[in-house]
């Protein structure tokens, strides 16, 4: 209608990388009701980069820049707060202060809560069905998956090292859910013996860590950057982290590992990546007690040979 002005919305979302990709079918089930609108994405400084991936907004802004300040003290609000717009926010749900402060500048405010903990349902379904969206396996895996754009960071370290590439991401945010850095190294040595390439991933969860594998490093990348080089892996190995979150959003092929968390709840959903849980982890994460290099070796050689490789028939080193 001429002269009507736009509705603005404003997600706000103080989750880490997995937690953003796990609410990703959410995300999108509000872009959908809001169609018209100019929806913002406020999130982690480092997290910016999803919305050119994911398609799912308008605008981003950080939850930890200076403008934002205002949002937790002071008069000044942030400026994608003016003009009212609807919010919905997983910022300050137990927060009643918060919550006040976010409902007095928008027009409509709703609040929700990060998931956290054990349930008996998987992550995505709960942060879709808190939304009134879908959550049926089937929807929930094609809403989180991602077209990475394209990426000449990517296509360097690719054609320095040819193919067919094992990516490894071997950290994660919890010292528990960690598998025994030897066992890393005893599934490149399985890949390299066909004389296949490694490439090591380390984001800011491993920052300061050295290198386990020998291997080229994609070390603190832009997010874009890393689903170029994840979408055209020929594996992924991981742990239940963010940078598996994503790996399975672009439909990459590969093995999550899993200790203390439940796959039934947070694994990455999509045919393409597979959980594997170890039989116990303690504080010092797992051990190759707990899960043995021969059982991730063969659930890698299985999945690879199913989906992009050849036949392997080698016995594990």
């Amino acid at each position: 209608m001429r002269g009507q002005s736009i509705v603005r919305v404003v997600v706000l979302f103080p989750g880490a990388l997995g937690d953003l990709l796990l609410a990703l079918p959410a995300l999108r089930a509000v872009r959908a009701r809001h169609a018209g609108a100019q929806l913002t994405l406020v999130v982690n400084a480092w997290l910016t980069d999803v919305a050119t991936l994911t398609g799912v907004a308008d605008a981003c802004a950080a939850l930890d820049d200076a403008e934002t300040a205002g949002l937790f003290g002071g008069e000044r609000m942030p400026a994608w707060l003016s003009d009212r717009p609807v919010v919905y926010s997983w910022l300050g749900a137990g927060d009643p202060e918060m919550r006040q402060r976010i409902a007095r500048a928008a027009r409509l405010a709703h609040f929700y809560r990060v998931e956290r903990g054990s349930a008996a349902t998987h992550a995505a379904a709960d942060y879709a069905r808190a939304v009134g969206a879908p959550a049926t396996s089937r929807v929930l895996a094609a809403a989180m998956r991602c077209a990475p754009p394209p990426s000449p960071v990517a296509d360097r370290l690719l054609a320095e090292v040819g193919g067919p590439v094992l990516a490894v991401h071997p950290g994660a945010g919890a010292r528990t859910k960690r598998w025994d850095p030897a066992g890393f190294v005893q599934v490149a040595q399985w890949w390299r013996q066909e004389g296949r390439p490694v490439v090591e991933i380390a984001g800011p969860a491993e920052g300061g860590e050295v290198a386990i594998l020998g291997a080229p490093q994609a070390r603190d990348w832009r997010l874009a950057d890393l689903a170029a080089l994840l979408a055209r892996a020929a594996l992924y190995l991981g742990h239940d982290s963010g940078v598996s979150h994503l790996a399975g959003a672009v439909g990459a092929s590969g093995v999550v590992l899993f200790g203390p968390t439940d796959p039934r709840r947070w694994a990455p959903l999509g045919g393409r990546m597979v959980a594997l849980r170890a039989r116990a982890s303690g504080p010092e994460g797992i051990t190759l007690t707990a899960l043995p290099p021969a059982r991730v070796i063969a659930a890698c050689r299985r999945r690879f040979t199913l989906t992009r490789g050849t036949p392997d028939t080698s016995v594990p080193a």
